[in-house]
């Protein structure tokens, strides 16, 4: 059985000298392929020089929506002349976080609607950050033209009723540890939900430590293996089912 984590942050500053390690952890444990998630410029050329260094690592580069307001002029010619390398294979992570507002609503929304454009410009997957936000998400999203095109929900939080009107987009929806927590019921319900050809998985790691490994601060690619698993109990298959389906959706909607 092999999986594919297709939304981790390798580049963060708490791997430092362990990436090695971490990585064949994360092979022993099943999962030999990884998507390294660009946060900003700087963050996006540090993922394409470990796609380029480390094999079965691709990346996706983009400015997160805590990093809007500071997105300098020019930022998306400096995405775009990354984009174009071999071991990128998406624009990410995009979008809106009003959880946080750690940039004003403003500058996420015209960073959202620039970096969506860049997206259908390059004909590039787009790897959704939607937080409390979708009102707003929805409807640059259907305005930039993205109707038709290839967009991943990742690390879904809505409930079903939000899993249905994603999916009957056309959308994909990837589920991160938060689906194996005790109190994500209206999670878990989507997570029954999603068709087994638009389901997808990740760790967003360092984030986000799945049960029953929840006390361990840093989480790594190894912890897929938990995540899979729930999403097998919760839709009571095998999790070799799981493992097949999401591989061959990663290597469909990634290309």
């Amino acid at each position: 059985m092999a999986l594919i984590d297709i939304h981790a942050h390798l580049t963060d500053k708490r791997y430092e000298g362990k990436l090695a390690d971490v990585l064949e952890r994360s092979r022993q444990a099943g999962v030999d392929g990884w998507i390294t998630v660009g946060t900003d410029v700087a963050d996006s050329l540090a993922a394409v020089v470990l796609a380029e260094e480390i094999e079965q690592v691709s990346c996706v580069v983009g400015v997160h929506p805590h990093a809007s307001a500071k997105a300098e002029q020019g930022y998306c010619d400096e995405l775009k002349r990354l984009a174009v390398k071999e071991v990128v294979c998406g624009i990410g992570e995009i979008g809106l976080d009003y959880h946080y507002d750690f940039s004003d609503r403003i500058s996420q929304r015209r960073v959202f609607q620039e970096q969506l454009s860049l997206a259908i410009e390059l004909a590039l997957p787009v790897v959704l950050h939607c937080r409390e936000a979708f009102e707003d998400c929805w409807p640059i999203l259907r305005e930039s033209g993205m109707v038709g095109r290839k967009v991943v929900f990742h690390s879904f939080a809505g409930d079903k009723a939000m899993a249905k009107k994603v999916l009957d987009e056309g959308y994909f929806i990837s589920f991160t540890g938060m689906v194996t927590f005790d109190k994500a019921a209206d999670i878990q319900d989507a997570a029954r939900y999603v068709p087994a050809n638009r389901l997808l998985i990740e760790t967003d790691c360092p984030y986000l430590t799945p049960a029953p490994k929840r006390k361990i601060k840093l989480n790594e690619p190894a912890m897929l293996i938990h995540i899979a698993r729930k999403l097998a109990q919760l839709r009571d298959v095998d999790v070799e089912e799981i493992a097949q389906a999401t591989v061959e959706n990663s290597r469909l909607f990634f290309s």
